[in-house]
């Protein structure tokens, strides 16, 4: 049954990414978002952070849903450029000790907007306002794997007009039994519009993620990194002042950046790179730098702190509160905050401690019993 799941995982995964590759826009862009502050506090994108107490984290890899979530709920906000506005909820509930389902609902407000005639005429007003609802599953294996999927519904309104649209994610992690490693591999945004705008199909915002978390186990730190944008190698962003000397005197118009520019920026926009430091169980702070973010946000002559991203938790009890910052560009940068409530399945939301006894495979109920405990 096992070796069964595990092909059909596999399979599963190789057609997608073929199938992914077609080029075209994408729509519902607002998939890629960071859906909690812990996310948007390490660069946007967490796919091999596992074996926490954090909701969010399971929504990013599916496969990272576990028992010691049973019972609990995360809600989220976030404030973007020009009064956008972009909110998140998540719940999940342990069936036994192996499996987890969940959902999550993401919601993003654009504003209302002046309608005007032909003629330039004020002629009332109008919103504009998204909205995605995902269904998760995660199954743990033996020896610390898991696999997880999301079913995500879309919906896009803009005036009287609306489209709907599938999308799903495919979810391969690893945690080990000491809580001090783990990985993933997700396979994001599966799908596009079933009902469109125009009649034209559009694909979601399809994404290939690679990461991994490294926990020290007698010192106070956590370094977590992504790869992102693995189904694209074509993610280079060169400035012309960089390479275009010749060209900026008008004599080689013909100019191209050399190989190995383009082979180091092009690795330079696939890492995410970050850090959580946790001076006590009830308390992290983090910093994260992604300069694919950066390059593809940047103003020369106005260099800023593109990429950089910041924040903090505090976690008693059964509740957490998160608040992240993170620039996206010179002109400002985006506030997040979160909630977590943990009704049962363990009174004790902090972190674990630094030489931790992380029982993947043990009983739902003893885990919650541990947390009671601590």
């Amino acid at each position: 049954m096992k070796r069964r799941l595990f092909s059909l995982l596999a399979f599963l995964f190789a057609t997608t990414f073929v199938w992914a590759q077609r080029g075209g826009e994408s729509t519902y862009a607002y998939l890629q978002l960071p859906v909690s502050p812990r996310i948007a506090a390490l660069g946007g994108k967490v796919p091999g952070y596992g074996g926490e107490k954090d909701l969010s984290l399971s929504v990013a890899n599916p496969a990272f849903a576990h028992a010691r979530l049973h019972n609990a709920l995360e809600v989220s906000g976030s404030l973007f450029f020009a009064d956008v506005k972009y909110s998140y909820a998540s719940y999940f509930y342990a069936i036994d000790s192996t499996l987890t389902v969940g959902a999550h609902l993401r919601q993003m407000w654009y504003g209302d907007f002046v309608r005007r005639d032909e003629r330039g005429y004020e002629d009332g007003r109008f919103a504009a306002y998204e909205m995605a609802l995902g269904l998760h599953a995660s199954y743990l294996l033996p020896k610390g794997w898991s696999v997880g999927a999301s079913l995500v519904p879309l919906y896009s309104s803009l005036e009287r007009y609306w489209s709907f649209g599938l999308a799903c994610d495919l979810a391969i992690g690893y945690s080990d039994s000491e809580g001090l490693v783990s990985a993933g591999l997700v396979a994001q945004n599966i799908g596009g519009t079933l009902k469109t705008y125009s009649g034209r199909h559009e694909d979601a915002p399809f994404e290939l993620l690679a990461g991994a978390k490294i926990r020290m186990r007698y010192a106070p730190l956590v370094f977590v990194f992504t790869l992102q944008h693995l189904q694209n190698w074509q993610r280079r962003f060169i400035r012309e002042s960089a390479y275009s000397s010749a060209l900026a005197k008008g004599t080689d118009p013909n100019e191209k950046p050399s190989t190995w520019q383009e082979v180091s920026t092009e690795l330079l926009a696939h890492p995410i790179v970050g850090i959580e430091f946790h001076p006590s169980r009830y308390f992290f702070v983090q910093a994260s730098y992604n300069h694919g973010r950066r390059m593809a946000m940047i103003t020369p002559a106005q260099y800023s702190l593109e990429g950089f991203a910041w924040g903090f938790g505090i976690q008693v009890r059964r509740l957490a509160l998160r608040f992240s910052r993170a620039v996206y560009h010179t002109s400002g940068a985006s506030n997040h905050l979160s909630v977590a409530f943990y009704f049962s399945g363990g009174r004790d939301a902090a972190m674990r401690p630094y030489t931790p006894s992380l029982r993947v495979e043990a009983p739902a109920q003893e885990l919650m019993e541990e947390d009671e405990e601590e």
